[in-house]
């Protein structure tokens, strides 16, 4: 979908003294475990982690969540962020059953979502803890589209469940800091991560974190003992060598930090499906694919209609959807079920160019 962030490294393929031996197919789907002994699925590696919600009617937004979800694609969003309180969400609702498999409730099937779990909860419902796979504390801000670490005055009145259009708290931004924090320290975390568990039995929780100063802040984070890290690697300024250290660097520091068996979660901006792949090769776990989903958006945004009358474009997002994000999926699926699962980066990629080997610990070929 996108030009190769990552092209100096190779996805290396079976030495060819082995080519006639049969290479297994490996699964990509995994299984994160929780303290209490649970674990959760997830079939794809894959997740939406920033869609801008804010930018769609909430019908549209949760019909785009839902469609993306049916892909197998971890969805984050707030019940809030694309519906009003009373009305049924898609994304939301348990999979409809087939009617002639059994009934039980304790078998029903629930999209893939993730729980964006910020410190002042602002627009936070019980509900949103309600079958979540990922709850995804954020330990740092976020600058909204206007550069600022803060919410906008529309992001602010659908969180309020207020209708499309209206503002409040005089309509200007608020600062993201403005509002009681519900984790007062890094010490106080791993308590708060407990009580998450317990009010999401499906969920497992992670803490996020950005990229700079990655010694201190994985230090810190690791000390609430997360289920697992999520790294925000997707500042524009980030180029693909040093992307590929960043993920190098932060599997290194879970490992001393005694983490290694713990997903880690990139999100890493503009990635093609062939740097997906590698950044698994690398240690990561599973992968943020917002640069996929956000042409969606603004086809959405240049195709509905402005009659609310006019169901078409409505009715045909989850085809158009499927149409758009499923050959990339697809090319994952294909890529990865050729990766070792425990296999080390020298085995898994290579490279001809020295400073990538240096930066990243891939084989250096010779030519």
């Amino acid at each position: 979908m996108n030009s190769d962030r990552l092209a100096s490294l190779h996805l290396l393929p079976p030495h060819s003294a082995s080519v006639w031996a049969t290479s297994p197919m490996y699964p990509v789907a995994q299984t994160i475990s929780r303290p209490d002994g649970n674990s959760v699925r997830l079939e794809l590696p894959l997740f939406w982690y920033e869609p801008p919600w804010i930018q769609l009617p909430r019908e549209v937004a949760g019909r785009l969540a839902a469609s993306v979800a049916n892909l197998d694609v971890v969805v984050s969003a707030l019940r809030r962020d694309i519906a009003i309180d009373e009305e049924p969400s898609e994304l939301f609702a348990a999979i409809p059953a087939d009617e002639s498999a059994a009934t039980d409730a304790a078998q029903r099937q629930f999209l893939p979502r993730m729980t964006p779990y910020r410190a002042e909860r602002y627009g936070f419902m019980p509900a949103d803890f309600d079958e979540t796979r990922i709850i995804d504390v954020r330990l740092a801000a976020t600058r909204d589209d206007s550069g600022r670490f803060a919410y906008s005055p529309d992001q602010m009145s659908r969180w309020e469940g207020g209708a499309e259009g209206t503002t409040i708290g005089g309509g200007g931004h608020v600062a993201t800091g403005s509002f009681p924090t519900d984790v007062v320290s890094l010490n106080q975390a791993r308590t708060k991560l407990d009580q998450l568990r317990l009010l999401a039995p499906s969920a497992a929780v992670f803490v996020s974190i950005d990229c700079y100063r990655l010694e201190e802040e994985i230090a810190a984070a690791l000390v609430s003992r997360p289920d697992g890290l999520i790294v925000r690697m997707n500042q524009p300024e980030i180029e693909g060598i040093q992307l590929a250290a960043l993920v190098t660097k932060t599997r290194r520091l879970m490992d001393e930090h005694e983490f290694a068996d713990k997903p880690l979660w990139i999100v890493p901006g503009e990635v093609s499906a062939r740097d997906v792949a590698k950044l698994i090769a690398l240690g990561a776990s599973a992968v943020a694919i917002d640069a996929w989903c956000l042409p969606l958006v603004r086809f959405l945004l240049e195709s509905m209609p402005t009659s609310r009358y006019d169901r078409t474009a409505f009715n045909q997002i989850p085809a158009v959807t499927s149409q758009h994000l499923w050959d990339d999926i697809d090319r994952v699926i294909g890529l990865l079920s050729a990766i070792m699962p425990h296999g080390s980066t020298p085995q898994r990629l290579g490279t001809y160019h020295s400073r990538w080997a240096k930066a990243c610990g891939a084989s250096l070929l010779v030519p």
